[in-house]
């Protein structure tokens, strides 16, 4: 069976909830409402309840001691907004966690 490797990278800060904020750039619920790490985490247990162990999720905070192990996600994260994330050790989107175009990378290389 294939499997992808979903890495995630960011940080604890709030993320602005963007859909109002869209529509409504002055609106009170434009303040934060989540955190990267909190996006990422429900984004895990989506793709686990569609591709099941197909797909192995992992967040990294990138200010943890844990980024010692991803020195070539170091070495480019002056060069990406976060959240980043990356499909088999390859940086794919970044700025945002969109669960349907991640959905659908995963779905793409899973089948190739």
């Amino acid at each position: 069976m294939k499997e992808v490797n979903v890495i995630v990278f960011g940080t604890n800060a709030p993320v602005p909830a963007s859909s109002c904020c869209d529509a409504l750039p002055e609106a009170a619920c434009c303040g934060p409402t989540t955190t990267m790490r909190e996006e990422a985490e429900n984004l895990g247990k989506h793709l686990a309840e569609k591709f099941g162990a197909a797909v192995k999720f992992t967040y990294v905070d990138v200010k943890s001691e844990e980024m010692k192990s991803y020195p070539q996600v170091a070495a480019i994260l002056d060069k990406v907004r976060l959240p980043l994330t990356v499909f088999n050790d390859r940086p794919r989107f970044h700025g945002g966690l969109s669960t349907a175009m991640i959905e659908n990378a995963v779905e793409e290389l899973l089948k190739s």
